[in-house]
């Protein structure tokens, strides 16, 4: 079999290759080096894959390659990577596709695993793309992070599609049921990488068929995975017939399904226990303000309250007219004492109760309606409380005090 020349596969900018424009390195893996390039035939960016060339030493590796690339090329699919041309430039095989600006699934995909919803969301349209291949009788053959890339928008785009057979260097390939087999199993194991963050340590083996799907299944991350989406890897992982998935399509139309229960759910545990901590920060606030309310709401509901109408109607009223009530538990009425204001303010620390309150016309005689016995007022305090404390109209009205009018000072 005939051998190609192996040349180096890097490419320094303003390198052309056809009419493509090398501009920069913009990735690098074991199926070769991706150049961000411009086509100057259709004034466009492009991705150009250069290959490997220890992969195309032979002619039959060509052969394959261009096979592949030309069938990846039919398929058009929002969440494919759109294969634009293939071609041989110096002993190089390279692929001119899709410029896709974004990130890699591997690289957006947290150490604690990606939201359900996400997961869901990238799993269905990673199905739907599996699914439109597989009807054109394309086989991926090597579904994961590091081939799957999300736009700008966070869509989701497959790439190298049909070169899995080329890196694996067998030209002997399975049939298309075989091979779509293969991309459902090794999207079950993608879901899992999604939803928990880690590749399962098993899935090789699982592949390989050396071990069954529970072994994946039954570890601690994925069983506890939501029962939808824990079944839908489940199904593609089966390795009975008569239980798996037999197209992408079903896979695609149930985590769809799964994506808009999801949706419809009531907030998770997180959020819930977020809501809790603000109705009881609430409440304790709340709670805060009644305590720091009570003290003075009981000093002030001992002090006299009435409109303005029924204070004139008193003040109008004979003091006569107004006789105390005998009762043995007569409070006794509080000595009259000359004051000094600045004193009342000290003594006395509800803002009604301070000097500099708005007055009341104060009379010249103030009279107890509880003894009977008149007293002179000769400034705004009105006496002294049997505790001590000077007395303002409010305290003084409180303790049965009443202005006389029409009477002298006695």
């Amino acid at each position: 079999m005939q051998s190609r020349n192996t040349a180096p596969a890097s490419l320094s900018p303003g390198t052309i290759v056809g009419h493509y424009v090398v501009q920069q390195q913009i990735g690098a893996g074991s199926g070769g080096v991706v150049y961000r390039a411009f086509d100057h035939r259709l004034q466009r960016a492009v991705a150009l894959k250069i290959l490997d060339p220890s992969l195309m030493g032979e002619e039959s590796a060509w052969a394959l390659a261009i096979s592949e690339a030309r069938a990846a090329g039919s398929l058009t699919h929002p969440n494919i990577c759109t294969v634009f041309d293939v071609l041989e430039e110096n002993d190089r095989a390279c692929i001119a596709m899709e410029l896709v600006e974004g990130r890699s699934l591997h690289a957006a995909i947290p150490g604690h695993g990606l939201p359900c919803e996400a997961t869901l969301r990238y799993g269905a349209q990673t199905a739907s793309a599996l699914a439109h291949a597989h009807d054109k009788g394309v086989c991926h053959g090597d579904v994961s992070a590091r081939n799957v890339m999300l736009t700008l928008d966070d869509r989701v785009k497959v790439l190298d599609f049909g070169l899995a057979r080329l890196l694996s260097k067998s030209n002997s390939p399975a049939g298309p049921a075989e091979g779509a087999r293969r991309d459902l199993q090794q999207l079950g194991i993608l879901l899992c990488q999604m939803a928990t963050g880690v590749f399962p340590t098993q899935a090789l083996d699982v592949l390989m068929g050396t071990v069954p799907p529970s072994a994946i299944l039954e570890s601690s991350a994925v069983a506890a995975l939501p029962k939808g989406l824990r079944s839908v890897v489940a199904r593609c992982l089966e390795t009975d017939p008569a239980r798996a998935y037999q197209r992408a399509q079903q896979t695609s139309a149930d985590l769809e399904d799964e994506l808009q229960l999801a949706r419809k759910r009531p907030a998770g545990p997180s959020r819930i226990l977020t809501w809790r901590k603000a109705a009881l920060g609430a409440a304790a606030l709340l709670l805060a303000a009644l305590l720091a309310f009570i003290p003075h709401w009981l000093r002030d509901s001992h002090s006299f309250s009435a409109t303005p109408a029924a204070a004139k109607a008193f003040e109008d009223t004979p003091a006569e007219k107004h006789p105390a009530p005998k009762t043995e538990s007569a409070a006794k009425p509080a000595a009259i004492h000359p004051v000094n204001p600045v004193q009342e303010a000290a003594a006395n620390s509800h803002p009604a109760q301070r000097p500099d309150a708005p007055p009341i016309p104060n009379p010249k005689v103030w009279v107890n309606t509880k003894t009977n016995v008149y007293h002179c007022a000769t400034s705004r305090f009105y006496g002294k409380t049997e505790q001590g404390k000077y007395m303002t109209q409010t305290q003084a009205r409180a303790a049965g005090y009443r202005p006389a009018q029409g009477r002298p000072c006695p």
